[in-house]
């Protein structure tokens, strides 16, 4: 065989097994909430009114869920900060989609003449990026009539480099006119490889308390 040619599958095979290699800590879970706020605050921009807890029920992953309740209206809501966690740092980096579970109970909304995302953005902030504001693959709402738990997805621009030494992760939801609000049930928020089958986005029914 040409020694070029050889050269060239050579590498090829080498930058392939890097990359493979660079995916396999993922999918990592960054937000279970399994009786504790696994890191995550409320924004230190939430609107006054914001709250989260973590919630036996409603839940994706495990028994519990995340439950927030936010005001209407383009809102900051929750925050993982993982500075200082080089391993979740790392997969941040490699990170080529999020994807949250999302839990919505009818009886605790009225809708009315109003409108909601489950979600509106997920921001990113780094020290390589900045600010990346992420929008839905798919925008997805909600009319209230019956209890519903949605994947929403996030697609992730490539970290250049992807070694970051700061990251952060803020929840984004938006709704309006409603005539009653109710909680967000958030759980297992995941960082995804590109290698990962898409998923549907309907997660299925929650667990009851």
């Amino acid at each position: 065989m040409n020694r070029g040619l050889m050269s060239v599958l050579v590498m090829g095979c080498v930058c392939f097994g890097l990359a493979s290699a660079s995916y396999a800590a993922l999918p990592r879970v960054v937000g279970n909430w399994e009786d504790s706020n696994d890191g995550w605050e409320l924004n230190a921009e939430a609107a006054e009114g914001t709250t989260m807890q973590p919630y036996k029920g409603n839940a994706t992953l495990g028994n519990y869920s995340l439950k927030v309740f936010v005001p209407s209206g383009w809102q900051k809501t929750v925050t993982l900060d993982m500075t200082g966690n080089s391993d979740a740092l790392w997969d941040l980096g490699i990170t080529a989609r999020i994807q949250v579970d999302v839990t919505l109970i009818a009886k605790e909304w009225v809708i009315g003449t109003g409108w909601m995302k489950v979600i509106e953005n997920v921001v990113i902030q780094d020290d390589k990026e900045g600010w990346q504001q992420l929008d839905p693959v798919e925008a997805i709402g909600w009319d209230g009539t019956s209890d519903k738990t949605f994947t929403v997805t996030f697609a992730v621009p490539a970290q250049t480099p992807p070694a970051l030494t700061h990251g952060t992760l803020i929840i984004i939801t938006n709704y309006g006119d409603v005539t009653t609000a109710g909680n967000f049930y958030f759980d297992n928020v995941r960082l995804l490889g590109p290698e990962e089958p898409a998923e549907p986005n309907t997660a299925g029914e929650p667990n009851k308390p």
